[in-house]
């Protein structure tokens, strides 16, 4: 079973090493990991319209240009589209797995975190259907998206789109696009007090962990990356 991640060069600091250690957790419990990048996506003959209308919506709903890291929450979901397998899983690559075996992705496109999109399964055409969903829902509620918004990346797309607290048609978009999002916080999370299956190793839960831990706390907010791996190793029992 394959799992995908994205990497972009966008200057950010010690990933190299955490794409490392997402490539040594996921190893482990059998599935084989693939890096994917800027020149997948750009293979995907949508592209060009997805590349110029987000840049364009995004500008729309919070009237600032979007930056290379915003882009990149879009690409990455064109990149998986660009790929083979009948079904696969995706995810960031601080999402590690600790303790999640080969397991047969839904027949649905998946988000297993509700909106947040750490860790998600599909095929290539569910996700070059998102793809195209981000650009049509994206307009087909613009006017609201402009006064909910602030932000607008990949997350807030299913946040302002996909969830109750945001759209009272939330269940009728889903099912309209065939995406399933779920939340099981025994298995996945960010809570490194926590027995999960996969964790979410994000700049939140460092900076958590690194105030509550105190075998983390000697390393401050200026070593905020160094920690990061830190935390990764010691989920891995890595020295």
């Amino acid at each position: 079973m394959k799992i995908y991640t994205y990497y972009q060069n966008i200057n950010h600091s010690s990933q190299n090493e955490l794409i490392d250690l997402w490539k040594i957790s996921w190893s482990r419990q059998g599935y084989e990991p693939i890096v994917l990048s800027l020149e997948d996506a750009k293979r995907h003959p949508y592209f060009e319209t997805l590349n110029s209308e987000m840049r364009r919506i995004f500008n729309e709903i919070t009237g600032k240009q979007i930056g290379e890291y915003g882009m990149s929450c879009w690409f990455r979901w064109l990149a998986y589209a660009t790929q083979e397998d009948e079904k696969f899983y995706v995810s960031d690559y601080d999402a590690i797995n600790v303790n999640f075996p080969i397991t047969e992705p839904s027949n649905q496109l998946h988000l297993m975190d509700n909106a947040c999109p750490f860790l998600a399964s599909g095929t290539p055409k569910q996700f070059e259907n998102l793809c195209k969903a981000f650009v049509e829902v994206s307009n087909e509620r613009i006017d609201i998206l402009k006064q909910q918004a602030d932000h607008y990346h990949d997350q807030n797309f299913f946040i302002h789109n996909f969830m109750p607290q945001q759209n009272d048609s939330y269940e009728q978009l889903r099912n309209e696009h065939g995406i399933l999002m779920t939340r099981d916080r025994t298995k996945f999370g960010a809570d490194i007090n926590k027995t999960l299956l996969v964790y979410h190793v994000s700049h939140h839960m460092t900076d958590v962990t690194i105030k509550t831990n105190e075998s983390y706390m000697s390393y401050g907010e200026q070593y905020k990356e160094r920690s990061r791996a830190m935390i990764v190793r010691d989920l891995l029992q890595l020295k």
